[in-house]
């Protein structure tokens, strides 16, 4: 997608949803990054626009899954907007259904907050600075093997990219249904512990990359990698994690 000279400006946006909730934080959230949004309550009515009007991100509502799979299908199919990023915001892992078959290029999945949703379309956009990326809890490029388990994965294979106390991205090259993800486990460099706990899937892309919300409570994982964390700063993590 070519993006206009001045990144936070003059990007248009349409919104397909019916949630007044959502629609006022989408728009807030876009507000913030000065992009213009449409918002669209039926499909039928967001096909229309799209047929009409050139837009550079499209955002649809997975509570109306035939709906959003409409709307980006259109999109998909109208030179205007077949460079168009496309967002889908997800009720839960478990309701993506149709609208996965779209082919978006991002899930963000609910409960959905400001700082969520914006990092989520600065990343889809290609929109985020080095600085905010370093920002966002001092987390650094690595790449830590990592073990996902949870219902049909038997230990799916994946790499960590990046970590905080709070959550990590991750990289596992290839589809697999966000349902299924429970839990991680893995060692960080220099460490003899095996760290697991539960996650929480925050977003995903058609790359086969991953945000993840560490939302165990296990006192062995918090402290183990807190110890890590503190004796490996920012700066030293990516030399620690990739050798």
């Amino acid at each position: 997608m070519a993006l206009p000279e001045n990144p936070t400006a003059d990007i248009s946006s349409l919104l397909f949803s019916r949630d007044p909730q959502l629609i006022s934080l989408v728009g807030e959230v876009l507000k913030t990054l000065n992009m213009n949004v449409t918002n669209c309550d039926l499909a039928r009515e967001a096909v229309q626009k799209l047929s009409s009007t050139k837009f550079d991100l499209i955002i649809v509502d997975n509570a109306d899954a035939p709906g959003a799979v409409v709307v980006l299908a259109a999109a998909k199919s109208l030179p205007s907007c077949v460079r168009a990023i496309g967002i889908v915001l997800a009720v839960s892992a478990n309701s993506i259904g149709l609208a996965e078959g779209a082919q978006s290029h991002m899930v963000i999945y609910r409960p959905l907050s400001p700082d969520r949703l914006r990092n989520g379309i600065k990343s889809a956009l290609g929109l985020r600075t080095e600085a905010e990326n370093a920002r966002e809890s001092e987390r650094t490029p690595i790449n830590i093997p990592a073990t996902l388990r949870g219902a049909g994965l038997e230990g799916t294979l994946a790499f960590i990219t990046n970590i905080s106390a709070g959550g990590a991205s991750l990289n596992v090259g290839h589809s697999i249904p966000p349902s299924c993800i429970q839990t991680v486990e893995f060692s960080l460099p220099d460490s003899s512990e095996n760290l697991a706990t539960s996650v929480e899937l925050v977003w995903r892309d058609v790359h086969g990359r991953m945000g993840i919300r560490f939302a165990g409570t296990s006192p062995t994982f918090n402290e183990g990698l807190q110890r890590w964390l503190t004796a490996y700063p920012a700066t030293q993590r990516a030399s620690k994690a990739n050798t």
